[in-house]
């Protein structure tokens, strides 16, 4: 009997084993279940979270480049709805909108809205009513241009944080050459200490952080050298940018009680490559769990892992060369533990080359790296969403990923990615029918 039953449980586990592995199997080799979340308007850029009615899920800022319009995309929260188009509101109406982000701006508890018009040369605040009237766009109010922030160039690119450390929340953004010729470089804007006075937008000082920065897009705000202060880490590929001088950079924050945070901040050189595309964003951990900063940023071929040596002046070029499937033209590019395994992954998307991305190649994927090490050659690729294979024939028409956000959408424990795409539609007749626009990807995580 005690045979039998040692030789049931023996098989019973090599099912189980057996089982555990399929599905494993089928998480690192099937794409993800993508959900259709707004598909409202075109071009949606800009996907920036935060809990606008306080019922404890992230809603979300999108902007739409072309109807010019700023909206809110309000989660549902845990429920059937979280699967579908989720509930919208349009707030504001701008010129040449690029970006949008959330943020207290006025310290009276409520969610306010930045956004950056382009061309247009100018920045633009949209004050946020009670959590109790956000739904209703009259609510919102479009307070018009931050003055010192008039034509100051292209902006491209907008996020909220508090750069001086005295509590009130701040503007930073990035832009490139406008057509008069005017650069934007990267620039942070102060907000008044004096909670009365922020709403008073001429109180609002514009301070330039690099005046010469050729492209500002997609910078991210971390303190790279562990002093307790906000640095900014960008990548300055445009199309404008010679090739000759794409660089990774990073700006050090000098402190928040000193006279030289409000001059151009030090500048730090961390790598120079021709091959990267207009406009790549860089992604930022600690991937070898060395207690330092690492930076990863990507070209059609390879993956750039910039492992942080004795020093933030000090970097080792790990060349990662990306498998078939991957090489095409990229921009997002994120660091973050998506299996929950506790190794950080890299998560990444590609774009449209002019209007094309082939069959065969995937526009979502993560890469995870096999043993205790990262290294350059024992990194795994795993599809999260094959592309579309569409030819637009359009220069500006095509499956293009702008930003991937993560968060545990359906409260299962794991992981999730939202993500928007911009610049993807089929006309029919004088109307544009966006294909994507914002969806949401569920993590089908087998835990470790």
């Amino acid at each position: 009997m005690k045979k039998g039953l040692l030789i049931f449980f023996f098989l019973l586990s090599i099912c189980l084993t057996n089982a555990q592995d399929a599905a494993k199997t089928q998480f690192m080799n099937q794409p993800w279940k993508m959900h259709h979340i707004d598909r409202q308007f075109y071009n949606h850029n800009s996907l920036s979270p935060g809990d606008v009615n306080g019922d404890g899920f992230d809603d979300y800022c999108v902007i739409h480049e072309g109807p010019d319009l700023v909206t809110i995309l309000f989660n549902p929260g845990v429920n059937n709805n979280l699967y579908h188009a989720w509930e919208k509101i349009v707030i504001s109406k701008g010129n040449n909108v690029e970006y949008g982000y959330l943020g207290d701006l006025n310290g009276d508890g409520n969610l306010d809205v930045v956004y950056v018009n382009g061309e247009a040369s100018v920045v633009k605040i949209i004050w946020g009513p009670d959590k109790s009237m956000v739904k209703d766009p009259l609510k919102w109010v479009d307070a018009g241009p931050i003055p010192s922030s008039i034509n100051q160039g292209l902006y491209l690119y907008v996020e909220t944080y508090d750069i001086n450390q005295d509590g009130a929340l701040d503007i930073v953004t990035g832009g490139r050459r406008h057509p008069s010729g005017k650069l934007n470089g990267l620039i942070w804007y102060e907000a008044p200490k004096n909670i009365k006075e922020r709403k008073d937008l001429s109180k609002w000082e514009m301070h330039s952080i690099d005046p010469d920065l050729l492209s500002g897009h997609g910078f991210v705000i971390e303190d790279l050298n562990k002093d307790g202060h906000a640095d900014i880490v960008v990548a300055n590929p445009d199309w404008d940018t010679p090739d000759n001088e794409d660089q990774v950079l990073w700006y050090e924050n000098p402190g928040p009680h000193t006279k030289p945070i409000k001059d151009p901040w030090k500048k730090h050189v961390v790598m120079e490559n021709q091959q990267l595309f207009a406009k790549p964003q860089v992604g930022i951990g600690d991937i070898n769990k060395d207690g330092k900063t690492d930076l990863v940023v990507q070209s059609d071929n390879y993956v750039f892992y910039l492992e942080q040596q004795a020093n933030t002046d000090d970097w080792k070029v790990n060349k990662i060369n990306k498998p078939e499937i991957t090489r095409w033209v990229t921009r997002p590019l994120k660091v973050v533990d998506i299996d929950g395994n506790g190794k950080l992954d890299i998560v990444g998307a590609t774009i449209h080359n002019y209007g094309y991305t082939p069959f065969g190649k995937a526009s979502v994927f993560w890469m995870e790296y096999l043993g205790d090490k990262p290294g350059t050659d024992n990194w795994e690729t795993h599809v999260i969403k094959w592309s579309d294979g569409i030819f637009t024939g359009n220069t500006f028409n095509g499956e293009k990923w702008d930003h991937l956000r993560f968060v545990d959408l359906d409260k299962d424990g794991d992981l999730d990615i939202i993500g928007n795409c911009e610049e993807y539609y089929k006309r029919e007749s004088s109307d544009r029918k966006t294909l994507l626009g914002v969806v949401w990807f569920e993590n089908p995580t087998i835990n470790p």
